[in-house]
């Protein structure tokens, strides 16, 4: 298994590597949690910032977009690949993007179990708990400027 060293990450367009995004998205998302097939894609993801993450390979691991009004979402790593800081380093690219954007505050939506990966970075909760498909949520918020 290749160290996150290893990997390669990259800001992409959505015209071009669709088909790629798409392939995490659905081993993650549809295969591992059993999502509903809405979280492919929506009207979105042609206007967002993507990051795509490949092996040595060029087998794509790993994505994450960013909105233009700053929410960030679809954060996905293929299950081989957790537990390096693949996730943490998607994040951080999208924040960098979000500076040089001049985005003044970044949202998400966090699984509940997974806020500790946000904290980490500085978002805080923001709003109630709520439900979508059955796993608990949490609306956390990052200020830049």
């Amino acid at each position: 298994m290749d160290r996150i060293d290893n990997l390669h990450f990259y800001e992409v367009d959505w015209s071009t590597s669709a088909h790629s995004i798409m392939a995490v998205r659905h081993k993650v998302f549809i295969i591992e949690q059993r999502f509903n097939h809405k979280m492919l894609k929506d009207r979105h993801d042609p206007y967002c910032h993507h990051i795509l993450v490949s092996n040595q390979q060029g087998e794509a691991i790993g994505s994450g977009r960013l909105n233009q009004d700053g929410r960030i979402g679809r954060i996905a790593v293929l299950m081989n690949y957790r537990g390096l800081g693949v996730g943490t380093r998607i994040l951080s690219e999208l924040i960098k993007i979000a500076q040089q954007s001049h985005i003044p505050r970044l949202s998400l939506n966090a699984e509940t179990d997974l806020s500790h990966f946000y904290d980490q970075q500085n978002f805080s909760a923001d709003g109630p708990v709520y439900m979508k498909q059955g796993v608990p949520y949490q609306r956390m918020t990052k200020r830049l400027a």
